[in-house]
């Protein structure tokens, strides 16, 4: 019975080892499953992002193509033509350079691929635009040749209907330029009292109040250039006085004229609704009544929010 006994433990031991084997071995082969498994989503990943900057450069490439048969058209016409021709000149340059900075590019991020396909479809868009005024302007001009040949007497007419024409692309002009400008969305102002607490709804007191929390997001607009922007802030009191700090404000020039503004930002636009925030306080209580918030940038104004004092 006594040698039994430790063979019978001997026994138990051996499989309790056997089975701790078992086990840690089973967790090595999940852990190495679970890495193979990660390691392939990386590939995945990285492969469809490679796929894709393969995609941007040849769109890249065929805009390049694109816009040198459009300058070749364009240099072509008659008097409009060295406007064109640079307009579309300087186009081509930017594309250029988006596809070289793209080859350089080893592996685009996340932000870098947004951006791409962001860009590609604005320059497709204006492409069209301007494939569109140059038929209209090659019509212009086979109209003009026709009409000089063997219609003497309407040739005021047919400087009318160009004076016309130019007005129309200028116009057309205009509002693409119009369309590219930051529009802001969104305006929220709150306040902030001396105990550090934000309040919003609108309506405050004016002895609670200490700062102003101004917020907004910049809207979606693929047509705006991606880069720095110069964002302006005026604050405007009841009677129209626009509120300044030394610290904070200065001038600046909408269409020719002056302004002083309350607050100045500089922001990175990259086209993804970004949250611009102005936090401004004034020497003083605020007045009573209706205050308006202007916000300027590229000379024009891109939007506005308005608060009650009480």
């Amino acid at each position: 019975m006594e040698t039994q006994q430790p063979k019978r433990q001997k026994s138990g031991q051996t499989g309790l080892i056997i089975l701790v084997v078992t086990l840690i071995t089973a967790i090595f082969i999940l852990l190495f499953l679970m890495r193979q498994n990660l390691s392939s989503q990386k590939s995945d990943y990285e492969k469809m992002l490679a796929d894709q900057k393969i995609g941007y450069e040849k769109d890249l490439s065929k805009l390049q193509i694109d816009l040198k048969e459009q300058i070749s058209k364009a240099e072509k016409l008659g008097d409009e033509k060295n406007q064109m021709v640079d307009s579309l000149k300087k186009m081509l340059q930017s594309v250029e350079n988006d596809r070289n900075m793209l080859k350089k590019t080893l592996q685009l991020s996340q932000a870098q691929n947004k951006q791409y396909k962001e860009k590609i479809e604005a320059y497709e868009m204006l492409l069209k635009a301007k494939d569109k005024e140059i038929d209209r302007l090659k019509e212009t001009a086979d109209v003009l040749y026709k009409e000089n040949n063997n219609l003497k007497n309407e040739k005021n007419n047919i400087t009318t209907e160009l004076t016309d024409e130019k007005k129309k692309r200028e116009s057309l002009q205009g509002k693409v330029e119009e369309a590219a400008v930051l529009k802001a969305e969104n305006v929220q102002i709150n306040m902030i009292d001396r105990k550090g607490k934000e309040s919003s709804g609108g309506q405050y007191r004016a002895s609670r109040i200490d700062k102003l929390a101004i917020s907004f997001n910049t809207a979606d607009n693929k047509l705006a250039k991606i880069g720095n922007k110069d964002i302006y802030m005026r604050v405007l009191e009841p009677l129209g006085t626009v509120l300044a700090n030394s610290g904070t404000s200065g001038d600046f020039e909408i269409n020719g004229k002056k302004m002083t503004y309350s607050a100045r930002q500089q922001i990175l636009f990259d086209n993804s609704r970004q949250k611009v925030t102005f936090t401004f306080s004034r020497s003083g209580e605020f007045q009573s009544g209706r205050h308006i918030i202007e916000f300027y940038s590229e000379g024009a104004k891109i939007g506005s929010g308005s608060f009650e004092v009480r």
